[in-house]
Protein backbone atom coordinates (compact mmCIF):
# COMPACT_ATOMS: atom_id res chain seq x y z
CA UNK A 1 0.00 0.00 0.00
CA UNK A 2 2.67 2.42 0.16
CA UNK A 3 3.55 2.59 -2.94
CA UNK A 4 -0.04 2.94 -3.76
CA UNK A 5 0.25 6.21 -1.44
CA UNK A 6 3.02 7.46 -3.12
CA UNK A 7 1.89 6.93 -6.72
CA UNK A 8 -1.43 8.78 -5.69
CA UNK A 9 0.18 11.47 -4.34
CA UNK A 10 2.40 12.05 -7.29
CA UNK A 11 -1.07 11.83 -9.31
CA UNK A 12 -3.27 13.94 -7.12
CA UNK A 13 -0.15 16.67 -7.21
CA UNK A 14 0.21 16.83 -11.18
CA UNK A 15 -3.39 18.67 -10.28
CA UNK A 16 -2.10 21.15 -8.77
CA UNK A 17 1.23 21.03 -11.30
CA UNK A 18 -1.25 22.21 -14.00
CA UNK A 19 -3.11 24.65 -12.39
CA UNK A 20 -0.06 26.14 -11.72
CA UNK A 21 1.71 25.98 -14.92
CA UNK A 22 -1.32 27.49 -16.00
CA UNK A 23 -1.65 30.61 -12.94
CA UNK A 24 2.54 30.80 -13.60
CA UNK A 25 1.98 32.78 -16.80
CA UNK A 26 0.56 35.50 -14.63
CA UNK A 27 4.57 36.73 -13.90
CA UNK A 28 4.28 35.61 -9.90
CA UNK A 29 6.75 36.85 -7.71
CA UNK A 30 8.79 34.30 -5.62
CA UNK A 31 7.03 35.26 -2.17
CA UNK A 32 3.44 35.09 -3.51
CA UNK A 33 5.20 31.75 -5.15
CA UNK A 34 6.12 30.31 -1.91
CA UNK A 35 2.15 31.58 0.18
CA UNK A 36 0.19 29.42 -2.82
CA UNK A 37 2.70 26.46 -3.06
CA UNK A 38 1.83 26.39 0.91
CA UNK A 39 -1.27 26.75 0.62
CA UNK A 40 -2.03 23.81 -1.82
CA UNK A 41 0.30 21.65 0.26
CA UNK A 42 -1.68 22.88 3.47
CA UNK A 43 -5.18 21.69 1.49
CA UNK A 44 -3.62 18.50 0.14
CA UNK A 45 -3.13 17.87 4.22
CA UNK A 46 -6.54 19.18 5.39
CA UNK A 47 -9.04 18.00 2.53
CA UNK A 48 -7.89 14.01 2.37
CA UNK A 49 -7.25 13.94 6.51
CA UNK A 50 -10.90 15.36 7.00
CA UNK A 51 -12.04 12.80 4.17
CA UNK A 52 -10.26 9.54 5.72
CA UNK A 53 -12.02 10.04 8.97
CA UNK A 54 -15.03 10.06 7.62
CA UNK A 55 -13.88 7.31 4.86
CA UNK A 56 -13.10 5.56 8.40
CA UNK A 57 -16.69 5.70 10.00
CA UNK A 58 -18.13 5.09 6.77
CA UNK A 59 -16.38 1.81 6.67
CA UNK A 60 -17.75 0.70 9.92
CA UNK A 61 -21.37 1.27 9.06
CA UNK A 62 -21.31 0.21 5.29
CA UNK A 63 -18.14 -2.56 4.80
CA UNK A 64 -16.98 -3.87 1.76
CA UNK A 65 -19.86 -2.16 -0.82
CA UNK A 66 -18.02 1.32 0.29
CA UNK A 67 -14.62 0.00 -0.49
CA UNK A 68 -16.24 -0.71 -4.09
CA UNK A 69 -17.51 2.81 -4.06
CA UNK A 70 -13.70 4.26 -3.31
CA UNK A 71 -12.46 2.52 -6.52
CA UNK A 72 -15.72 3.93 -8.58
CA UNK A 73 -14.79 7.89 -6.98
CA UNK A 74 -10.64 7.12 -7.88
CA UNK A 75 -11.78 6.34 -11.55
CA UNK A 76 -15.04 9.41 -11.55
CA UNK A 77 -11.84 11.75 -10.36
CA UNK A 78 -9.26 10.37 -12.67
CA UNK A 79 -12.21 10.83 -15.95
CA UNK A 80 -12.96 14.61 -14.61
CA UNK A 81 -8.66 15.29 -14.69
CA UNK A 82 -8.41 13.77 -17.73
CA UNK A 83 -11.28 15.72 -19.08
CA UNK A 84 -9.81 18.80 -18.02
CA UNK A 85 -8.03 18.59 -21.80
CA UNK A 86 -10.59 19.98 -23.17
CA UNK A 87 -11.33 23.16 -20.58
CA UNK A 88 -9.99 26.70 -21.75
CA UNK A 89 -8.04 28.22 -18.74
CA UNK A 90 -6.81 31.26 -20.73
CA UNK A 91 -8.48 33.81 -18.24
CA UNK A 92 -7.07 31.96 -15.13
CA UNK A 93 -6.60 35.40 -13.00
CA UNK A 94 -3.47 35.60 -10.54
CA UNK A 95 -4.68 34.61 -6.90
CA UNK A 96 -4.32 36.88 -3.69
CA UNK A 97 -5.79 37.12 -0.30
CA UNK A 98 -8.27 34.54 -0.30
CA UNK A 99 -8.21 34.04 -3.75
CA UNK A 100 -5.30 31.50 -2.80
CA UNK A 101 -7.07 30.08 -0.27
CA UNK A 102 -10.16 29.31 -2.85
CA UNK A 103 -7.64 28.55 -5.63
CA UNK A 104 -5.63 25.83 -3.45
CA UNK A 105 -9.45 24.44 -2.30
CA UNK A 106 -10.20 24.10 -6.35
CA UNK A 107 -7.19 21.95 -6.90
CA UNK A 108 -7.63 20.18 -3.98
CA UNK A 109 -11.01 18.89 -4.25
CA UNK A 110 -9.71 15.44 -5.78
CA UNK A 111 -7.98 14.56 -3.03
CA UNK A 112 -10.65 15.57 -0.83
CA UNK A 113 -12.24 12.62 -3.06
CA UNK A 114 -9.48 10.15 -2.85
CA UNK A 115 -9.38 10.69 0.66
CA UNK A 116 -12.75 9.33 1.20
CA UNK A 117 -11.51 6.30 -0.85
CA UNK A 118 -8.28 6.20 1.25
CA UNK A 119 -10.59 6.16 4.69
CA UNK A 120 -12.84 2.94 3.59
CA UNK A 121 -9.42 1.00 2.85
CA UNK A 122 -7.71 1.68 6.44
CA UNK A 123 -4.49 3.47 5.29
CA UNK A 124 -1.96 5.64 7.20
CA UNK A 125 -3.71 8.50 7.47
CA UNK A 126 -0.61 10.49 8.60
CA UNK A 127 1.68 9.16 6.34
CA UNK A 128 -0.85 9.49 3.64
CA UNK A 129 -1.49 13.54 4.07
CA UNK A 130 1.79 14.23 4.60
CA UNK A 131 2.93 12.40 1.34
CA UNK A 132 -0.09 14.62 -0.42
CA UNK A 133 0.59 17.65 0.87
CA UNK A 134 4.45 17.70 0.50
CA UNK A 135 4.15 16.51 -3.07
CA UNK A 136 1.98 19.00 -4.47
CA UNK A 137 3.44 21.83 -2.55
CA UNK A 138 6.65 21.00 -4.67
CA UNK A 139 4.55 20.52 -8.32
CA UNK A 140 2.96 23.61 -7.47
CA UNK A 141 6.15 25.33 -6.92
CA UNK A 142 7.61 23.65 -9.53
CA UNK A 143 4.74 24.43 -11.72
CA UNK A 144 4.49 28.47 -11.06
CA UNK A 145 8.19 28.49 -11.71
CA UNK A 146 8.35 26.68 -14.79
CA UNK A 147 5.35 27.57 -16.28
CA UNK A 148 6.91 30.74 -18.35
CA UNK A 149 8.87 28.28 -20.44
CA UNK A 150 6.41 25.30 -20.64
CA UNK A 151 3.63 26.75 -21.17
CA UNK A 152 -0.42 25.89 -20.61
CA UNK A 153 -0.66 23.09 -22.75
CA UNK A 154 2.07 20.98 -20.93
CA UNK A 155 0.25 21.62 -18.21
CA UNK A 156 -3.18 20.54 -18.79
CA UNK A 157 -1.13 17.04 -20.90
CA UNK A 158 0.60 16.61 -16.88
CA UNK A 159 -2.97 17.08 -15.42
CA UNK A 160 -4.45 14.18 -18.02
CA UNK A 161 -1.54 12.19 -16.48
CA UNK A 162 -2.43 12.42 -13.30
CA UNK A 163 -5.53 11.80 -13.97
CA UNK A 164 -5.45 8.66 -15.80
CA UNK A 165 -3.17 7.14 -12.96
CA UNK A 166 -5.79 7.56 -10.45
CA UNK A 167 -8.31 5.97 -13.12
CA UNK A 168 -5.79 3.10 -13.08
CA UNK A 169 -5.13 2.32 -9.35
CA UNK A 170 -9.12 2.84 -8.97
CA UNK A 171 -9.52 0.02 -11.79
CA UNK A 172 -6.97 -1.93 -9.79
CA UNK A 173 -8.92 -1.48 -6.28
CA UNK A 174 -12.11 -2.50 -8.29
CA UNK A 175 -10.41 -5.44 -9.76
CA UNK A 176 -9.02 -6.42 -6.33
CA UNK A 177 -12.60 -7.20 -4.90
Amino acid sequence: MGMDILILSLALSADAFGAALALGMRRIGLWKIIVISFTVGLMHVIMPLISMTAGNELQEIFGRALFSAGGVILVLTGLQMVLSLLKDESNVKQPAGIGIVFFSLGVSMDSFSTGLSLGVIGVDQMAAVLCFGLSSAIFTMTGLMLSRRIGALAGKAGEAAGGAVLMFIGIKWLLSL
